[in-house]
């Protein structure tokens, strides 16, 4: 028995060694240590000395490292939590694999330095190793977490026990407020513009934003234009925009007070939305994503809602209609909130079958969805008719086989075909791609997309991508882990916060400050130039911030998604993934789009606390306590 625990003290040493050194690993591709190796010493003198030149870290951190992660690994290692099976290793695994590639993808930029040499391809097995017993132990102490979470607890004395609406609300208004005012009149960000342009005329009107968007924030322009308060006109819409904001968050914390959710998980939501620019610095941007970050945030109410009263949701008719109104004009909002309304839809209707819903209730639910559907096409179409827009293919959702084909283009232009030169053409200008190809933005590769293209030319097209992909699967794997490996990075992270700045849109001042001041009253905004500068450099390096600025990190937020959505399936929480649908399809979409944005990821980054109250116990099962 000494032997086992010794040999186990033993494997937590070890295992906390590897963990220790994985992070700070460095994958660039390293020359040989003089003098060269003869024999077996001289190999493992050159092992030795590489994989020491390789650890970036400093020996205090190491040291501090190794304790840590002999603690985890002491308390999870070889205690394996029950009912997870082969899937946690599946998982991790999977996991580690990702941030594997694409630690040699920032490394390099490309994949073939994990394999360049044979020491290259030691030095991948130390990270892979080291990084699979973080993610272990982490989904481990993750899962008894969650446990902890089904204990209930009651803390009468506080005040928000007591105001459960109105005290969250107050917080969150008084923490936003100085940033509402810095940031005032509220900021136009690039999309907008376009949008705003659009609605006057002066640029095209086509599909390529929701035509809603394009009427609503060119409405808001023209009334401010000829009212002579432009500024002010601004300011109201984000005014109202911050009320509609903190209105939902205080009411998902009031959903998760009469839920019985724990008080920390509450707590902890109201520290994120009081304090994270993940809400706050975007409730100040005049654009889709805010919007659609308000709709995202109550559907995900409405839907822990649903988790726990199951067919008495539909027991009247004030949150059915909520419901539609909310999946409506997540809709018209954006493109691909139909990504979102389908599924969950789709969910509540398998749920009312297996709950065996009344007449009333199922006739309830298909009013919403017929509704909803009804509603979006009509106002689109109308839109469209009255605004004169014209239609285009979406080659937004193509934005990845096209940069798989620029990157083949740049690096192997020279020897593809004439008659494949020719069927990529017709969709792509062949002619420009390979030279505007950004590794990690796709825009100037999709925006050359002919739209005279037809259907049989993107068929040709797709032929020839596939075929493709056999002769270059390494470039086709770099240019993907390009676009979206930052989705799997818990080392950095690109976040993304814009503000006003006395320029014009093409100027570049700081990080995310691009901005057309013809579309403002420019003169009485410069005095707000340096405090507006400031602010937007502290929500930049918010998630620098230890432990809390994690949860403004898109790597570090798609890793808790997958690994709760790991827990809630093996533990039979089916409620907890309804809940989690809209981040999961947040998540699915940014690893198609163009380019991974924060703004793109912000339905999965703000909805985090939702996951942590739906797979609490009381929530258990389709439709939780009836």
């Amino acid at each position: 028995m000494k032997t086992k625990k010794l040999l186990q003290e033993c494997g937590c040493a070890l295992c906390a060694l590897l963990m220790a050194v994985a992070p700070g690993l460095d994958f660039s591709v390293q020359g040989k240590v003089l003098p060269d190796a003869q024999d077996f010493f001289g190999f493992l003198d050159q092992c030795i000395a590489r994989t020491f030149r390789a650890v970036g870290a400093d020996t205090l951190t190491l040291a501090l490292l190794f304790a840590a992660f002999w603690f985890l690994c002491r308390r999870y290692l070889y205690h394996k939590p029950k009912g997870t099976g082969v899937g946690e290793y599946l998982l991790c695994g999977g996991l580690c694999t990702v941030m594997t590639l694409y630690g040699s993808i920032k490394a390099t930029g490309s994949i073939v330095s994990l394999y360049a040499n044979g020491f290259q391809a030691f030095k991948t097995v130390l990270f892979f190793a080291g990084l699979f017993f973080i993610l272990l132990v982490l989904l481990r102490g993750l899962n008894e977490l969650l446990l902890s979470l089904d204990t209930p607890t009651k803390m009468k004395w506080s005040a928000m026990e007591r105001h459960p609406f109105a005290v969250p609300a107050l917080v969150i208004a008084l923490c936003w407020l100085p940033q509402i005012l810095v940031k005032y009149p509220g900021v136009l960000m690039w999309d907008s513009y376009q949008q705003i342009k659009q609605y006057i005329g002066e640029y095209a009107r086509v599909l390529n934003h929701p035509p809603f968007g394009t009427w609503l924030y060119g409405v808001l322009y023209t009334i401010g234009r000829n009212s002579g308060l432009l500024n002010q006109t601004y300011f109201a819409f984000t005014l109202l925009q911050c009320a509609c904001l903190i209105g939902a968050l205080a009411y998902s914390l009031l959903v998760m007070r009469r839920l019985s959710v724990h008080p920390w998980v509450r707590y902890g939501a109201l520290l994120l939305y009081a304090v994270s620019p993940c809400y706050s610095g975007w409730a100040v941007v005049i654009g889709k994503d805010a919007s659609y970050l308000l709709l995202c945030i109550l559907l995900c109410t409405l839907l822990l809602e649903w988790s726990s009263e199951g067919k008495r949701f539909l027991s009247s008719w004030g949150k059915p209609l909520l419901l539609c109104a909310d999946l409506t004009l997540m809709m018209l909002t954006r493109h691909n909130g139909v990504l979102i309304a389908i599924p969950v839809l789709l969910w509540l209707a398998v749920s009312l079958l297996r709950q065996k819903g009344s007449r009333i209730q199922w006739s309830r639910l298909a009013a919403c969805c017929a509704l909803a559907a009804m509603l979006t096409v009509s106002v689109e179409a109308l839109l469209i008719h009255t605004l004169n827009i014209q239609k285009s293919y979406m080659q937004d959702t193509l934005s990845l086989p096209f940069q798989q084909t620029a990157r083949v283009v740049k690096l192997h232009g020279d020897e593809l075909p004439q008659d494949e030169q020719e069927i990529i053409n017709r969709v792509l200008d062949y002619a420009s791609i390979g030279e505007s190809y950004e590794e990690s933005y796709a825009d100037a590769v999709k925006d050359t997309y002919r739209q005279e293209a037809t259907a049989e030319d993107r068929a040709a097209y797709f032929m020839l991508w596939l075929r493709q992909l056999t002769r270059y699967p390494t470039d086709y794997l770099d240019a993907l882990l390009h676009m979206n490996g930052v989705m799997f990075d818990l080392q950095s992270n690109y976040p993304m916060y814009i503000s006003l700045s006395d320029s014009e849109l093409t100027d570049y001042v700081y990080p995310m400050s691009f901005n057309d001041m013809t579309m403002y009253d420019r003169e009485p905004l410069k005095g707000l130039n340096s405090a507006q500068r400031a602010l937007t450099r502290w929500y930049d390096c918010f998630d620098q911030i230890p432990l809390l600025g994690m949860f403004a990190s898109i790597g570090f937020c798609n890793f808790a998604l997958l690994m709760v959505l790991y827990l809630a399936w093996v533990r039979k929480r089916k409620s907890a993934l309804l809940v989690m649908l809209p981040a999961l399809m947040t998540a699915l979409n940014c690893l198609f789009s163009p380019v991974v944005y924060l703004r793109y990821a912000l339905p999965m980054v703000c909805t985090l606390p939702f996951w942590f109250a739906a797979v609490q116990k009381q929530l258990e099962g389709y439709g939780g306590r009836q």
